[in-house]
């Protein structure tokens, strides 16, 4: 099963403004990234960034180490591709997706972030978790952050809460914030202890929750 969410034209363009604008504390989770990379995958080994979008998922862990690991971006879109590449001349990116990737070639960690919640959990989102999982080294970290759905009694304190902080600290309009939540509630979510679910169906132990910020979770894993 694959599904791939477009991102072309205005949405592409756009996607870098737009993320920050809508991800709580965007570039702190792009610190944790970095760091969990720092702290768990050796010098010299190879990183897949799935779904790399533009490349700004490891943009943080560029600044400080620029030259440590050889990292391979991968996302089906060419137009986020193509400013990946004028981004990050120097780095390896693939216009495909991670089925499209030669199994024979191995990494030490992995990254995937903000992706899952647009694929389908009807094996669509396993099939992805799967395919990472093929292309990794047993013990190696794997980062997923992602938009989880709240559990029913707090959602609606989580979605007012939302609301408040785009309103107040993103300064969105009543009108992108009824549009946004509108989508947000549309997106095909999973619940936190489903993404544990899933991470160790894909074959991943070691699951441990790392972030968690309104509707937005992240988890760091191992590959067995």
């Amino acid at each position: 099963m694959e599904y791939v969410e477009s991102f072309e034209g205005e949405r592409a363009k756009a996607y870098d403004e737009r993320i920050v604008k809508m991800i709580p504390f965007y570039d702190g989770i792009k610190e944790l990234v970095a760091t969990f990379l720092l702290e768990f995958v050796t010098e010299n080994s190879k990183i897949l960034c799935a779904g790399c979008g533009t490349g700004a998922d490891f943009q943080k862990l560029l600044e400080i180490a620029p030259d440590r690991y050889s990292l391979t971006g991968v996302d089906p879109s060419p137009e986020m591709i193509s400013q990946a590449k004028a981004k990050y001349p120097f780095l390896n990116f693939e216009c495909c997706t991670v089925r499209n990737l030669p199994l024979d070639i191995v990494y030490s960690g992995a990254t995937l972030l903000f992706v899952l919640h647009f694929l389908s959990d009807d094996g669509t989102k396993l099939s992805l978790l799967q395919e990472i999982g093929k292309r990794l080294l047993p013990g190696s970290i794997f980062i997923l952050f992602d938009l989880c759905e709240p559990e029913p009694h707090n959602r609606n304190l989580v979605f007012q809460s939302i609301e408040s902080y785009l309103r107040n600290f993103k300064e969105w309009t009543a009108g992108e914030l009824k549009l946004y939540i509108k989508r947000v509630k549309q997106l095909p979510r999973i619940s936190g202890p489903r993404y544990e679910e899933l991470l160790q169906e894909a074959g991943f132990s070691k699951i441990q929750l790392v972030f968690q910020a309104l509707h937005v979770c992240g988890w760091i894993a191992f590959k067995n």
